[in-house]
């Protein structure tokens, strides 16, 4: 878990493969039963309606055994879905500095709902903002590791 743009789905990847584990996103999860893009609920529906999508989602992913699930920026911090997350797997919380996740949203190939049509400053204080509101649920993570520079063997042999 992460914000947008901190690597979830990259470094679950990474994660997922050493296992030899399944990776699920819960973003193309939802996009692939309901088929229409996150953008597109968004969009048509709402932010309510796509947080009640996303967290049926999440409790089907966290069903499923032997994967590493990537879950959208804001999934953990919407119903009780942090405690459920925290029940059912071990939790890692991808932390990033503003800026880089700035960065990242300002370049990235791939545009996401509440961030689209922003200028960097504004995107700046989007982050700031939502960080405030999100932190306090990705904190609760079993595990933080840093997104910038991630190396999979710092994460396996510290934890």
């Amino acid at each position: 878990m992460g914000f947008s743009g901190a690597g979830k789905s990259t470094i679950a990847k990474k994660i997922a493969s050493h296992f030899h584990f399944t990776v699920l996103d819960t973003d193309k999860m939802l996009e692939e039963k309901y088929r229409i893009s996150v953008f597109d609920i968004f969009e048509k529906y709402g932010e309510e309606v796509f947080r009640k999508l996303e967290y049926d989602t999440l409790v089907e992913a966290l069903q499923q055994e032997n994967v590493v699930i990537a879950t959208g920026g804001g999934t953990p911090c919407f119903f009780d879905a942090m405690k459920l997350i925290n029940e059912a797997a071990f939790s890692i919380y991808i932390e990033m500095a503003q800026k880089s996740l700035t960065q990242r949203l300002l370049h990235a190939k791939v545009t996401r709902p509440l961030t689209k049509n922003k200028t960097e400053e504004e995107l700046f204080s989007y982050t700031t903002e939502q960080l405030a509101l999100r932190e306090p649920f990705y904190k609760q993570a079993h595990f933080t590791i840093k997104g910038e520079n991630f190396k999979l063997s710092k994460l396996i042999t510290n934890h």
